[in-house]
């Protein structure tokens, strides 16, 4: 949390001033004690007192904090976000335990983020497929209400269609994601390009499930495509993963030898050595290779 008596102290010292040079015409020492060791809060017509004695406009406390604020959550939504990705569900789960008493998380686009990230929690950890589902759509339900989704909706939108598919719930799944995809397209503003390739992923992989190989491939291909004209890396062992997958189920053994070595490829390049071991581990499944 932001302590605006350690930021009086900072500005204080910085100024060369003593607490009793800083107290003088405006209040007595023992209050600038108090505020300094955060013993007390001060008013308003305090603050902009000090703050003139210090030389600045007394908005300079109120942007400290922001800017405080807008640091703790970056590295606090930061670290939720890696857990998910090496997903540390059980670490996770109880770091948002603590962090929903935090007040930098009661404004409702924050609190939103802890929920989705909860739920999805509760799903891995807990094993509460359809109290997850609940709550993501409760997440969901705390700011849609415009005409077009916010890229964190779409995201929840996301896992709430992943849920679907791993509890074999396909139709709703597969309505969810196109959802998704049309609302990521309608969405005027947008910062994060990836998440498309979260939705075509997560199609891909439902329709693997569901059989349809073809359809499966052809948007595994269009994801591929979208990671070069993105130049990243995001996914993209994942969805030739995909390739491989669709390509043995449909017989093409030389195609899916391709793919399964392009995933690993990209997989060792990442140092992600658990799924450089898990598709070998399905290639040998899937094409009866076996592993040197």
């Amino acid at each position: 949390m932001f302590n605006i008596g350690q930021a009086i102290k900072d500005l204080r010292q910085a100024v060369g001033l003593s607490q009793e040079e800083l107290a003088s015409g405006i209040c007595n020492q023992a209050q600038i004690s108090n505020l300094e060791n955060n013993n007390a809060t001060p008013s308003a017509m305090l603050l902009n007192q000090i703050a003139t004695k210090l030389g600045v406009d007394m908005n300079y406390f109120f942007e400290m904090q922001e800017s405080h604020k807008i640091e703790y959550l970056q590295n606090s939504k930061k670290y939720i976000r890696k857990s998910i990705r090496i997903r540390d569900y059980e670490n996770l789960y109880n770091t948002i335990l603590s962090e929903k008493k935090h007040p930098y998380y009661q404004e409702t686009e924050n609190l939103q983020f802890l929920l989705w990230h909860e739920a999805i929690c509760i799903h891995y950890v807990k094993k509460e497929s359809t109290r997850a589902l609940e709550m993501l759509n409760k997440a969901l339900q705390m700011t849609n209400n415009r005409k077009y989704y916010t890229e964190q909706e779409i995201e929840i939108l996301i896992s709430i269609s992943i849920i679907e598919t791993e509890t074999k719930l396909y139709t709703k799944s597969e309505d969810d994601f196109k959802k998704a995809l049309d609302s990521f397209k309608n969405t005027p503003q947008i910062t994060n390009p990836s998440i498309e390739l979260r939705i075509i992923y997560g199609l891909s992989k439902l329709l693997t499930d569901t059989g349809r190989y073809q359809e499966s491939l052809d948007y595994s291909l269009k994801g591929i495509r979208l990671c070069k004209q993105l130049e990243t890396l995001y996914v993209l062992g994942e969805l030739h993963y995909q390739c491989g997958s669709n390509y043995a189920r449909m017989g093409e053994k030389e195609k899916a030898i391709s793919a399964f070595d392009k995933a690993i490829n990209i997989f060792e390049l990442q140092s992600n050595h658990l799924y450089v071991q898990l598709v070998k581990k399905y290639r040998a499944e899937l094409l009866g290779i076996e592993e040197s």
